[in-house]
Order: C-alpha cells, then sequence, then structure tokens
C-alpha cells in the first residue's frame, strides 16, 4: 500500500466523501501511478483533452452506478410489497 499511515487527514476524509474509489486507490497506488495509468489508458484509447475525458468518464460511473442503486430500490420494494401480499392472505386465510 502506497500510504500505510493509520491517521486520515481531512483532506482524505473530503475525497473519501466524494468518491471512495478514488480516495482508495490513491492510497493504494499512490497519486504519481494513478496518473501515469490514466495517461497511458487516454492513449490507448486515442482521448486528447484530459479535463474532458475525466469529466465524461466520471459522469459514466455515477449514472451507472445511480442505474444500479435504482433497480436494487425497485426490486427490495418488489419483494417487500410481496412479502406484505403474502402476509396478508394468510392472515385472511387463517381468520
Amino acid at each position: 500500500m502506497h500510504n500505510n499511515s493509520e491517521k486520515i487527514s481531512a483532506n482524505e476524509i473530503n475525497k473519501y466523501c466524494f468518491c471512495p474509489y478514488q480516495w482508495y486507490y490513491e492510497r493504494l497506488y499512490g497519486s504519481k501511478k494513478l496518473k501515469e495509468l490514466q495517461k497511458k489508458q487516454a492513449q490507448e484509447l486515442g482521448l486528447t483533452n484530459k479535463t474532458e475525458n475525466n469529466f465524461k468518464r466520471g459522469l459514466k460511473f455515477h449514472n451507472n452506478y445511480r442505474l444500479k442503486r435504482t433497480f436494487i430500490l425497485i426490486f427490495k420494494l418488489i419483494i417487500l410489497i410481496f412479502i406484505f401480499v403474502f402476509i396478508g392472505y394468510f392472515m385472511m386465510v387463517k381468520f
């Protein structure tokens, strides 16, 4: 691990609140290594504008994350409704 310090600064807490993945990988590899990997990936993909590329990738990641969370929420609601209907059915049959 690049940063094996047990102390976490306020800046690290801020980074974690913004994006836990970014905080984790920066702590694991260090910012220098991440920048090298980012440059390599951009060259492989033929991307030139660093700011725009980061923005597009960030939007894609967060939109996918929000979509996954929405599906999970809907799934939980369907299960909850099914449980209530199931319990209600047996309560009616019992009485």
